[in-house]
């Protein structure tokens, strides 16, 4: 019953935002882009390293990264809280969510999917989920304490994200592998760019890479004292948003059956992520 009573609150509150979305978005005649990936994918790089491009279109002179708080003021909207805020001029009309697929995505004219090698992304959700007051408040009581061991974590949420990933790489309009990116963040987001309705500048695109680097937002952070990063800033959060962003710490983070538990279940995985 309770599960019942869960699931009908959850379509009526869908509900609620789809409606909300599409007399919204159908006020704008430009593209409609929405980003989205599994928690600790890269979202928030990709973020810096699109809007840190439009910043610089906008303010040629700029030399600092967006702060995390600028970041969040100029890209404001988030599809599942049904935010209606409009764009800031020179910056595109840009949505985001960690949501699975739902009937809200194709409000969007554009979609860009982030992906990354699951053990990495787990390994990082579970740092980002046990850094709070309450570990891990969003699961049921029963097994937070569970959760608190990162083998058991990953295990536990691997079927979740394969099920995130499965359903998302249907609908992309456009993909980005991390590993790719921070391979070479040029061409990546070179294509991008002139997959959307922007203007294109090779130099530009090459500063928005220096100022989205690792090290640049990790400096920006504790100048700003910002360390909290796209984290709640409610005090629930007791951690720093920003890790080594590095592929393959997993090696140091998961023993040899959790590795190869995921390797089984996952098979693309070695080809995919450059592993």
């Amino acid at each position: 019953m309770k599960l019942l009573i869960e699931n009908f609150r959850d379509k009526i509150y869908w509900f609620r935002v789809s409606n909300r979305l599409t007399d919204f978005l159908k006020k704008h005649n430009q593209q409609k882009i929405l980003l989205y990936g599994y928690p600790k994918s890269g979202n928030t790089w990709v973020r810096f390293l699109i809007f840190n491009y439009f910043n610089l279109i906008n303010n040629p002179n700029c030399l600092k990264t967006l702060t995390f708080d600028e970041l969040n003021e100029i890209q404001s909207n988030v599809m599942d809280r049904g935010t209606t805020n409009n764009n800031v001029p020179g910056f595109p009309l840009f949505y985001r969510t960690h949501k699975v697929y739902n009937d809200c995505y194709k409000l969007f004219d554009f979609k860009i999917f982030v992906h990354r090698n699951p053990l990495d992304t787990l390994v990082s959700s579970y740092y980002f989920y046990k850094n709070r007051s309450i570990p891990f408040n969003d699961e049921q009581e029963s097994v937070r304490e569970k959760l608190n061991d990162i083998n058991f974590y990953v295990r536990y949420k691997f079927p979740i994200w394969k099920d995130f990933f499965d359903k998302s790489m249907k609908i992309a309009d456009f993909t980005i592998n991390y590993s790719e990116l921070k391979k070479d963040p040029i061409k990546i987001l070179s294509l991008l760019l002139k997959n959307i309705d922007v203007k294109y500048c090779d130099n530009t695109l090459k500063n928005s890479v220096n100022l989205s680097s690792f090290q640049s937002i990790k400096n920006m952070s504790q100048n700003y004292n910002q360390l909290y990063g796209n984290a709640p800033k409610n005090g629930t959060f007791v951690g720093e948003f920003l890790r080594s962003g590095e592929d393959g710490q997993y090696k140091k983070e998961l023993d040899d059956k959790t590795i190869e538990y995921i390797y089984l279940n996952f098979k693309p995985i070695k080809k995919i992520y450059l592993i």
